[in-house]
């Protein structure tokens, strides 16, 4: 199973990243585990991949709210 299968559900996408997570924290913990090893910008690193995140976290807000106004448009407010 890939997350880019196009028979995937989004549940087992949502699986699937959070599977993938769990293997990248290992392996940060294992780089912080020897500090000396470290490259001078791996803070930078990941900051720009928790940014990413937040971006997409913020698009799906964004599209989630959409949507959310377009049924509330559609059938009312409850």
């Amino acid at each position: 199973m890939s997350v880019f299968d196009a028979d995937i559900s989004i549940a087992q996408a949502q699986v699937e990243i959070v599977n993938r997570l769990r293997i990248h924290t290992e392996m940060v913990a294992r780089l912080l585990a020897d500090p000396s090893t470290l490259p001078p910008d791996f803070s930078t690193f990941l900051e720009d991949i928790g940014n990413a995140y937040l971006d997409i976290a913020d698009e799906v807000n964004r599209r989630t709210l959409g949507l959310q106004g377009a049924y509330r448009s559609s059938f009312g407010s409850n």
